[in-house]
C-alpha cells in the first residue's frame, strides 16, 4: 500500500493509528512508509457518543497525535467538536440519519470538514447518499469552511491518486480550486499549524514567545 501511494503521487499521508497500539508498532509502520519515500502524520479518529466522552478523549490524546479527527455520531458531539480548537477535522457518516453537516455546524466550526470521498461512494453507491454529500459540500462552500478530501482507504484496492479524488469532488459539487485545495493546501495547512503549536515558543493562538537578538 505504501508503494502504491508513492506511485499515485503522494508525498505525505495521514496514518490513522488506533489509540491502543504499542509505540514500537507505530515506529515500524512509519518506517514502512518512509521506505517508500512518504512522510507520515499520525492521526487519531475519535468516535465519542457523548460530550464528556469527547472532552476526556481530547485531554488524553491531543498531544499524542499530529491530527485529531472526530466522527460526529450525534448533534451534541458535533456541536462540541465544531467549537473545540483541539479538533482538527470533523466528519460525518453519510448514512447516519441522527446528524448531518448543517449551516449551524458550519458557523460553529473552527477546524475543517473532512470527506472520505472514495470510501463513502464505494460503500454507499445509493443516489440519496450522493445527494446528501453534495448538500453538505454546498453548505461548506457557502460558509467558506475548509474542506479536506481523503480516500478513507483501508487497503490498496481503495487507493486513488490526489487528482482522482479531486475529480470526484468536482462531480460532487466543489469547484476545481476547492477540490484541488482539499487534497493539497487544506490538509497541509493543518499539519503546519499543529507543528507550530508544538514549538516551545508557542503560547496560544496568536501569541508566541519572541527572543530578542543582541545588537
Amino acid at each position: 500500500m505504501a508503494d502504491l501511494l508513492g506511485v499515485a503521487g503522494y508525498s505525505t499521508i495521514g496514518l490513522t493509528i488506533p489509540t491502543g497500539i504499542l509505540p514500537d508498532r507505530v515506529d515500524s509502520l512509519r518506517k514502512a512508509f518512509d521506505h517508500s519515500g512518504l512522510d507520515t502524520v499520525m492521526r487519531v479518529d475519535l468516535s465519542p457518543t457523548s460530550r464528556m466522552e469527547l472532552l476526556r478523549a481530547l485531554r488524553r490524546f491531543r498531544n499524542r497525535y499530529d491530527i485529531v479527527a472526530v466522527k460526529c455520531l450525534n448533534q451534541r458531539v458535533a456541536t462540541v467538536a465544531c467549537r473545540d480548537r483541539r479538533v482538527d477535522l470533523i466528519f460525518f457518516d453519510a448514512v447516519n440519519n441522527n446528524t448531518r453537516f448543517t449551516h449551524t455546524f458550519a458557523r460553529l466550526l473552527r477546524g475543517a470538514l473532512e470527506f472520505n470521498v472514495v470510501s463513502d461512494l464505494i460503500q454507499h453507491p445509493d443516489g440519496w447518499v450522493f445527494s446528501r454529500i453534495r448538500k453538505a459540500l454546498r453548505v461548506a462552500s457557502e460558509h467558506r469552511v475548509k474542506v479536506v478530501l481523503s480516500s478513507g482507504a483501508r487497503d490498496h484496492t481503495m487507493v486513488r491518486s490526489p487528482l482522482e479524488i479531486s475529480a470526484l469532488a468536482t462531480v460532487l459539487g466543489l469547484t476545481e480550486e476547492e477540490s484541488i485545495g482539499g487534497v493539497s493546501s487544506a490538509p497541509s495547512s493543518i499539519v503546519v499549524e499543529n507543528s507550530k503549536k508544538r514549538s516551545p515558543k508557542y503560547v496560544e493562538e496568536g501569541v508566541t514567545i519572541v527572543v530578542p537578538t543582541g545588537r
